[in-house]
């Protein structure tokens, strides 16, 4: 989708949605870039509204015509979810219509608010370097603090009452930890058949089916749980955003995920962790306050996160050495981020999974 095609079309759609609004135009239309998911444009809504000129800064998100760096997108559900936890006390952005329809845009798409602020940014790690590298370890520490209070807001949610019991997918298994098991083994399959075998993503997921945790809660997961999806002004959380992975689980999935994130991207890698974030105990023991859960599970769920992730990794190298970013005998889908921390995970349960440590081009 190009600029001007944007600029042409959605005006009138809009329009069609708000029929009191006039003269209405699209201004500083641009991308943002980053992202594997969804193609996104930022706009500035020029309009006037019940008589009212006014200027709307939003997001325009398209779902992909073509397989990324998962199989299928579901746009209505990441809307739907939105839609869902607006008014829980979860920050998701004020939503402002969804098409589904493709005759227009060629996809479905919807469109949001666009919240001030900026996220951490994970290419470079922002433990590299970044505004929250730079900023002081007081600061880090409440940014880090918001983002697990957020994780634990969300395992309070009453799923059922917020509509969420479509996350309920009896025919992959008979416990949410077993459907997400099914779902990538379906994935990394997926993923194999675009370049290569991974015989050390297939020996995790072994070990993760074969030591499912007993008895284990279950509520809302945001899925994709890291400060990369958290937007910031100063050290004040404005949004949480990209709920395109919400699933059914056990709550310190969540927990697990954002933990073995900044270690991948931090220690995992010969980065030293921000100062001023709060160490993996004091994580823990504010989850669990704040959460009302026990964490007793989190060593189980950091290493199926690093799985994931590798696995993910996995693909976004095919993507990127489809775009011609890289070379096609790279190797940054068995040496990246991920599979350094499912290395040292692996080391740390007793599993050797014949990983070669390290980052490779």
């Amino acid at each position: 989708m190009d600029a001007q095609t944007v600029a042409n079309r959605l005006p009138g759609w809009i329009a069609g949605q708000y029929p009191e609004a006039t003269a209405i135009s699209l201004d500083n239309l641009r991308s943002p870039g980053g992202g594997y998911s969804n193609e996104t444009w930022l706009f500035d809504l020029v309009w006037t509204r019940k008589g009212h000129p006014s200027r709307l800064p939003l997001v325009f998100r398209l779902q992909p015509t073509e397989a990324g760096t998962f199989p299928e997108y579901d746009l209505a559900f990441q809307y739907r979810c939105m839609e869902r936890l607006a008014g829980s006390g979860i920050p998701v952005p004020r939503l402002f219509g969804f098409c589904a329809d493709s005759h227009l845009m060629g996809a479905p798409f919807y469109l949001m608010e666009q919240i001030p602020g900026r996220a951490p940014a994970e290419n470079p790690p922002y433990a590299l370097e970044g505004w929250l590298k730079d900023s002081f370890p007081e600061d880090q520490r409440k940014i880090w603090e918001q983002g697990v209070d957020i994780l634990a807001a969300v395992a309070r949610l009453d799923w059922r009452a917020l509509g969420f019991t479509e996350l309920d997918r009896p025919a992959l298994g008979a416990t949410p930890l077993a459907q997400m098991i099914a779902q990538y083994r379906s994935y990394l399959v997926w993923v194999e058949r675009r370049r290569r075998p991974y015989p050390f993503l297939h020996q995790a997921l072994d070990w993760v089916e074969a030591h499912p945790p007993a008895d284990e809660p279950v509520t809302l997961c945001w899925g994709d749980a890291k400060l990369g999806n958290l937007m910031f002004e100063g050290s004040h959380c404005t949004a949480a955003l990209d709920w395109e992975s919400a699933h059914l689980g056990n709550p310190v999935s969540d927990l697990g995920w954002m933990l073995m994130l900044d270690f991948a991207l931090s220690e995992a890698i010969g980065i030293p962790r921000l100062p001023g974030f709060p160490d993996r105990a004091q994580t823990r023991a504010r989850w669990e306050a704040q959460s009302g859960f026990s964490a007793r599970d989190l060593e189980y769920y950091e290493f199926f996160s690093a799985m994931k992730f590798a696995t993910i990794m996995a693909s976004i190298t095919w993507t990127f050495i489809r775009k011609g970013l890289l070379p096609e005998d790279t190797t940054m889908d068995i040496r990246n981020t991920g599979t350094a921390a499912l290395e040292i995970y692996s080391r740390r349960i007793g599993l050797d999974l014949g990983i070669t440590p390290g980052v490779g081009p």
